[in-house]
């Protein structure tokens, strides 16, 4: 294994121990609350989190968070 994918599995395991104790909500109203662009350890978990059951998520017009499935759009 490279150098650059042990670090970037380090990165990922220490965000996933950040919000351990976090439920997607907790993390989806984290982002909501977060200043722009305060938000990029809560994305990566999220997208993480949402990757595994085939979701993804947006902003939606009123700056809240919207969980969807991609396979929706595409029908």
């Amino acid at each position: 294994m490279s150098e650059q994918a042990s670090r970037r599995e380090s990165l990922e395991d220490q965000i996933k121990a950040k919000f351990a104790g976090y439920t997607d909500g907790q993390i989806m109203r984290r982002m909501e609350a977060a200043p722009d662009f305060g938000y990029d350890d809560e994305a990566y978990e999220l997208n993480r989190r949402l990757a595994l059951v085939g979701l993804t998520w947006r902003w939606s017009s009123q700056n809240k968070v919207l969980i969807y499935d991609p396979a929706e759009l595409e029908q």
